[in-house]
């Protein structure tokens, strides 16, 4: 008849399966490559099963040295794993989750294909690849005269930005120039393409920049 602790020791390589295939699950799930998980699974497999002998032993002889058994080490060794993958992962988790969580700046890495100043109904296309994936887009493009002693015509320009990025579903926005634009791009992603389409009057050449942009 096995003994009590022997079942303990069962419950503990339990522990550690669940433990180790739930944060694989969760590792794969964040992105993470699925070789990492069943390597892992694999030795804590091959562990256990070399486990066996030990605890079949400690069933048939005893629980410790004191009635002449196996010694207390392999349930102390199988607790170890558990709480090293919890202690080193729940605080990973938190940093990862609160680095998620803040917004992606993209001012510096918004680029706009731009070949000079701009003009009445030019198309202008801006692009950025982000670190981090977010569904929400905020941008303001600066509008400037080109040639400051040419008549002032960028405060009566417009702009109109439509998403261009693969499976987004949102309508062109048209606003006065530097004027912020926001867009639920309705599914995380990580590249930003937008065009941007400029309306001014006749002979008005104008410096068309990203002022600021950002994921959230």
């Amino acid at each position: 008849m096995l003994k009590d602790n022997t079942w303990v020791l069962a419950l503990m390589i339990l522990a550690n399966l669940v433990v180790i295939l739930g944060a694989g699950v969760l590792w794969y799930a964040l992105g993470g490559d699925v070789t990492v998980v069943g390597v892992t699974a694999g030795a804590l497999l091959a562990f256990a099963g070399a486990m066996l002998p030990l605890i079949r032993g400690r069933g048939q002889q005893g629980d410790g040295p004191a009635d002449g058994g196996q010694p207390l080490w392999p349930p102390l060794i199988l607790a170890v794993i558990p709480l090293a993958v919890l202690l080193v992962g729940l605080p990973a988790l938190g940093v990862y989750w609160y680095v998620g969580s803040r917004p992606v700046d993209l001012t510096n890495d918004l680029s706009l294909k731009l070949n000079g100043p701009v003009e009445d109904r030019d198309v202008v296309t801006a692009s950025a690849h982000a670190d981090r994936a977010k569904s929400r887009l905020t941008v303001t493009f600066t509008v400037t005269e080109f040639d400051p002693a040419s008549p002032v015509c960028a405060p009566t320009s417009t702009l109109t930005v439509t998403p261009q990025s693969r499976g987004a579903r949102t309508t062109p926005q048209t606003r006065p120039s530097n004027e912020t634009f926001t867009f639920d791009l309705g599914a995380d992603r990580k590249d930003i393409r937008l065009t941007v389409a400029v309306r001014a009057e006749r002979n008005c050449r104008l410096n068309l920049s990203v002022a600021s942009a950002r994921l959230d």
